[in-house]
């Protein structure tokens, strides 16, 4: 019996490795002569530099960088098969680096993002991928461009500053002091946002509440966007409105289109593309994926059902495991053979989520799964 395991992280609870050791475990437990390899999953969200560092001989880099207001802070990325550099902009510019008194996205901005691109360009890497998701920022991707040398300018034609969200005020910019080396590079972006750069499921309108943005906050920050995407149009020829996915992290995905070339892919294919894990699909009997809650959204692009995809593909049965799963399953189902629950009595949320207590639940209940199997 040969059984992959390629399960996304348990949030607030165990890393995608650790689900995947304890999944090991109750595999063994029931099969043990089985051979299980665990090959840790992200959709390019939190925990993707970790997953990617389990599965590959990557190299982390630390660079000091500005968080979204403007506080100093050291982010890592890091640096696989010796040119290609995976950025997470949730390093520099995610929703954790901000005390949730103080989110804001009319104050927040991605210039550390800019930071970390710099950073990566100037040590000669020429293939840039970047993860969006978990932003505290509404910016249209302005704050990371003058990080990497653009200048934005006010409707007095006054120049920017760097301090919160200079979308709200840019009327128009110049790349000319644009970093060198940048169109040398080639940007891939990861992410499973489809939302348009503006409107009413633009970023601002469905992202900036959870980020703190009150109602009046969001139609500015919208009304800024469309500037914004007018200006881009003018200057690079690019619709990021017509883009699917130009509104991920707060504009930063049409950013990254029109202004510096990049292609959006699908977060969770991005990661089972570097990590090899069609090659590890085909050789296994048994997938195991999973997350902390397996529901409708995992539909939408999240790790289960993209690994189960693939399992798909090549003909092989797929397990989920997760924290919790919905009552209506039929969709779901539709990609996952069966999914199970790994709660084995009533606990609390603080008990469930303790790290020890998820392991063992996680080992008990795929053990169970593994022996049914045998039968």
């Amino acid at each position: 019996m040969n059984v992959l395991i390629a399960s996304d992280s348990y949030k607030d609870s165990l890393s995608a490795f650790e689900v995947g050791e304890a999944a090991r475990k109750g595999v063994l437990s029931a099969w043990p002569s089985a051979y299980v390899e665990n090959s840790p999953m992200a959709d390019g969200g939190e925990g993707t530099l970790d997953a990617l560092l389990t599965c590959l001989d990557g190299e982390e880099k630390e660079v000091r960088v500005h968080d979204p207001l403007m506080n100093i802070v050291t982010a890592r990325y890091v640096v696989l098969n010796g040119d290609t550099a995976f950025i997470e902009s949730a390093r520099s510019s995610g929703l954790p680096l901000v005390p949730f008194e103080k989110r804001d996205p009319m104050k927040a901005n991605t210039y550390g993002l800019g930071e970390q691109i710099k950073d990566a360009v100037q040590n000669g890497y020429r293939n840039i991928v970047i993860s969006l998701g978990g932003s505290a920022t509404n910016d249209g991707g302005v704050g990371m461009l003058q990080a990497l040398g653009w200048t934005f300018y006010g409707e007095d034609g006054v120049e920017l500053g760097v301090e919160g969200n200079p979308l709200l005020q840019a009327a128009s910019f110049s790349d000319r002091e644009r970093l060198p080396g940048l169109e040398e590079c080639s940007f891939t972006i990861a992410s499973d946002v489809t939302n348009p750069f503006y409107g009413e499921k633009g970023a601002a309108h469905i992202f900036g509440k959870q980020k703190g943005a009150t109602s009046e906050g969001i139609l500015e920050l919208d009304a800024g966007l469309v500037r914004m995407a007018s200006l881009f149009k003018e200057v690079y020829g690019v619709d990021v409105q017509k883009v699917a996915g130009s509104g991920a992290a707060g504009g930063l995905g049409g950013s990254i289109v029109a202004a510096l070339g990049g292609t959006l892919q699908s977060g969770v294919d991005t990661i089972i593309e570097l990590t090899g894990l069609e090659e590890k699909v085909m050789k296994a009997d048994i997938v195991f994926t999973g997350e902390g809650s397996l529901d409708q959204q995992s539909l939408m692009g999240k790790v289960p059902v993209g690994v189960a995809r693939l399992a798909k593909k090549h003909g092989k049965k797929v397990i989920g495991i997760a924290g919790r799963i919905d009552t209506d399953l039929a969709e779901v189902n539709q990609y996952l053979d069966a999914v199970f629950s790994i709660q084995t009595e009533c606990r609390s949320l603080e008990e469930a989520l303790r790290s020890e207590v998820t392991s063992e639940q996680i080992r008990v209940t795929v053990e169970q799964v593994v022996r049914l199997l045998k039968v």
